[in-house]
């Protein structure tokens, strides 16, 4: 979602964060986390889409995405536009090279721990290689290390990668335990992901790695751990300030105008509802395309051909 869609947050968030020794880079916080934030409050003022929770039992009914070709395109197009989102962050590359370099092995080490720990993690909580669990993790990897991914070292990415994807996995289920449904999981992605490398921050800088990035190094903060202290209190500034208005902004809208379109609406989609014609004309063709072709894989093995054997001939009478 777009980090500032709540309108105020994002710039007077960036304001402050900046002028109070908050690290974050390339916007771990300013961007991702009021993305998130913003996000959960629009899907709990919304509520899940029909179906999506068993009225009865509360489990959850799977709602797959139309494509996952398409999603894993996307994954990788991001992961490639995040080299110009972090070490373009530098501002400049007189005299900054290095440090964009730094950057940017940083980024690529910790999508790939990333998305590693979240494949392992999909197949021991579904029970097979679960390919979203898998893109969302990379870009959870990726949202983990924005923040301080030019003041860490490259072992330190390797661990801020498994724990993002880590932290993503645990909060995505526990926003489906919540009844809450995210259909693009921005909430768990974004928002936890990007608190995490706000202190990830605190939990891994060091002063060198600080001077080097040109921050401000007061107090050898890092080690001292008043950098820690200083990361929480800045995520916990973004997390009331961002919650707060984007749940007047949601609410109000709902309470006003209404957030929901109407079932009917909903049932048949949008496309359709709203603007006349179908997206995926040849959805429902290419699902029982792929249903009968499950089916025959699945089918036992018979030689082609193959006649059952004739009986055997009863015996000659003595």
């Amino acid at each position: 979602p777009p980090p500032d869609e709540t309108g105020a947050p994002r710039p007077i968030l960036q304001y402050n964060s900046n002028s109070n020794g908050v690290i974050d880079f390339a916007g771990s916080g300013v961007v991702h986390m009021v993305g998130g934030v913003s996000g959960l409050m629009g899907a709990i003022a919304l509520g899940p889409r029909k179906g999506r929770f068993d009225p009865i039992t509360g489990s959850v009914n799977a709602m797959p995405a139309h494509n996952q070709a398409l999603c894993a395109l996307g994954t990788g197009i991001l992961w490639f536009g995040w080299y110009g989102f972090n070490c373009g962050s530098t501002l400049a590359i007189g005299g900054y090279g290095n440090l964009a370099a730094k950057v940017a092995v940083n980024t690529t080490i910790s999508a790939a721990a990333a998305v590693i720990t979240g494949t392992l993690l999909s197949k021991f909580t579904e029970g097979h290689w679960d390919l979203s669990l898998a893109m969302n993790s990379i870009l959870a990897g990726l949202v983990g290390i924005t923040a301080p991914c030019s003041v860490v070292n490259p072992w330190h990415a390797l661990l801020i990668g498994i724990s993002s994807a880590i932290v993503y996995v645990i909060f995505h289920y526990i926003l489906l335990k919540a009844k809450i449904d995210d259909p693009l999981d921005a909430a768990a992605v974004h928002g936890a992901t990007g608190g995490w490398g706000l202190l990830c921050v605190g939990i891994f800088c060091t002063d060198v790695n600080v001077q080097y990035a040109q921050y401000p190094n007061v107090n050898n903060a890092c080690g001292s751990g008043e950098q820690f202290g200083v990361q929480f209190i800045g995520l916990i500034a973004i997390l009331v300030w961002t919650a707060a208005t984007a749940g007047i902004v949601f609410f109000g809208i709902r309470a006003t105008m209404g957030l929901r379109i109407s079932d009917e609406a909903e049932e048949v989609g949008m496309d359709i509802s709203e603007h006349g014609g179908d997206g995926f004309a040849d959805a429902d063709e290419i699902k029982a395309r792929q249903a009968a072709s499950a089916a025959r894989a699945l089918a036992p093995v018979q030689e082609p051909y193959s006649q059952p054997a004739p009986a055997p001939a009863p015996p000659a009478p003595r």
